[in-house]
This record gives structure tokens, sequence and C-alpha cells, in this order.
């Protein structure tokens, strides 16, 4: 067989055509129709049906390593972040569809996939399979984003094998060489920790010498750049979340927030020594709080600060 492609239908779409009774327009057809397009195309394919969230998640990561692609239908789940994020991570080329047109204007699913199919029925779901047998995602937003990100990594060996190491190392650790180019914090503090994380370092000597607060001064000094906030620590998680208590943030300002610094500490940014897991527990309960079914109260906010001390 050829490529392998993950099929992920979302919420309620096993029940699909069973109110009208009509034959030809129920789910177990639309699988059949799915199963032959790809054996037409020598594809090989994996179906996966939930009205979980969670669920759809987990195959798409346990599958990650098996697949060239992926067809998803969120459904309900068009504004789900975390889903977003899950495609994110796992970096292959995805394309999202939709039965009916309504829902794909509103999706944030759609910046992580290379291209959205909608309005078109069961049509939408094959003319995906058909992109992928003619090989047009090599060039799509969800094959290039891993291109680039292979690159950047590249290009930061390269620098480092080709330049004077001892020089060259210390120089991009600090930021100020990215700064001069007109890089962001966030992506100089990536590339140092894929380049052997001299900042971690700095993260983990301020709280054994436990003079984080000094520590931190020192570093605005010397790297006007590059702010003492860019480490993420309980006292800057619990700070945000007393922002939104007191109304100085909102609850889709936290949440934003928090996705942003979750997807940073993926890539490598320094956190807090001996705390990593706890604050990407707390950045993902965070990000997930404005959403009905994991929405967050003030007093679950205040235990999460208690979590934090």
């Amino acid at each position: 067989m050829g490529m392998r492609l993950l099929v992920l239908h979302g919420p309620n779409l096993n029940l699909l055509g069973e109110r009208e009774g009509t034959a030809g327009g129920r789910f177990d057809d639309l699988n059949s129709a799915l199963r032959a397009r790809a054996a037409s195309h020598g594809l090989e394919l994996k179906i996966f049906q939930s009205n979980h969230e969670g669920a759809l998640i987990d195959t798409l990561h346990a599958e990650r390593r098996n697949i060239g692609g992926v067809v998803i239908n969120p459904a309900g789940l068009f504004g789900s972040h975390a889903l977003k994020d899950a495609l994110q991570a796992v970096g292959v080329p995805a394309i999202e569809v939709y039965l009916e047109p309504g829902r794909a204007t509103k999706s944030v699913l759609k910046g992580a996939c290379a291209a959205q199919v909608s309005g078109k029925g069961f049509d939408s779901y094959l003319q995906a399979i058909d992109r992928f047998a003619q090989g047009e995602l090599k060039a799509g937003r969800g094959r290039g984003k891993a291109a680039a990100a292979k690159k950047a990594k590249t290009i930061g060996r390269k620098a480092e094998a080709a330049a004077p190491p001892p020089a060259e190392a210390p120089a991009r650790t600090l930021g100020r060489k990215a700064d001069a180019a007109g890089d962001s914090p966030a992506s100089a503090l990536a590339r140092t920790a894929e380049a052997g994380a001299p900042a971690k370092t700095l993260g983990r000597k301020g709280p054994v010498a436990e003079v984080p607060a000094k520590g931190a001064k020192t570093l605005g000094r010397e790297a006007k750049g590059t702010p003492a906030a860019d480490l993420l620590s309980r006292a800057l998680v619990r700070q945000k979340i007393a922002d939104r208590l007191s109304g100085k943030l909102t609850p889709g300002g936290l949440a934003t927030w928090a996705r942003t610094q979750w997807l940073e500490v993926q890539r490598g940014a320094p956190a807090e020594s001996g705390y990593r897991d706890l604050l990407e527990d707390s950045l993902q309960s965070l990000t997930l709080s404005t959403l009905p079914a994991s929405r967050l109260s003030d007093e679950q906010l205040v235990d999460l600060m208690t979590q934090l001390e």
C-alpha cells in the first residue's frame, strides 16, 4: 500500500443520515466511500470517530509516526484550541473538511491545516483524499511549517559547526545577536534551547541560589531585550491568574497567554527548575479554561494559585 492517512470524525458524525432515514447518506456509507476512493489511489486509511475531544487528540498522538497525512472533520469542535495545538505538535500535513460550509470560516483549526474543503457533503472528504493522492500538500501550509522548523534547526547546527563554537554560542545564548537581527525574544529562547540550553542553566541557577529577584534584575540590565518575564515561573503564572481575578485580564486573554506560554515551553523555552511538569499542567488547564466542558470558576482559579505556591 502507499501513504497511510488518518481520518478523524468529530462529535455526532456517527449519526449521519439516521434522522433522514435515507440510504447512501449514512456514516457507514461515508466510510465505505472513503475506503473505496483511497483504494483507487493505492492509499491506506485509519478511520476513527469520537464524541470526545481527548479521544481524538489521543488517537492523533498514537498514530503520528504511522501516517503521512490527516483528514479531519472536527464538527462541533471547530473552536478547539487543544485540537489545533495537537495538529501543530504532530506536524503531519492535514486537511480540514466539513459537510456544510457554515463552520469553516469560524474554525480555529484552519491555522494548523494545509487546506480546507467544505460545503460539498461527502465529496468534501473525497476531494481531500484526492489531494493527498495527487501530492498537492508537499508545498502546503502544514508541510511548509514543518520544513521551515527543520530548516531553522539545521541552520542553527551549521552555524555552530562553521563559526568558532566557543565565541558564537554564548553570544546566541544571551540573545544580544538575536535582538540585533530583529528576532523575537521567543525565537531567541527557542534557538537557545535547541543549541544546548545555556539559557536553561541560567534558569536553574536562579532558584538554586535562592536569589531569583536579584538574578532577574541583573538579567534585565545586561540584556535589555530579554525581560525577566521570559522565564516561565510559578510566580508569573500566579500573577496572571491574579490579574484575571481582579479584572485586569479577560478570561480569553488569560487562555491565549497560557496557550502561547505552553507552546514556547514545548519548543524548549526555559521554565523554573524542578517545576516544569507542574507549570505545563497549569498552562494546559488555563488554555482550556474558557471552553464549556473545562471552564474554571474563580474558586478553582484560586485553588490553582495555591498549588503553584
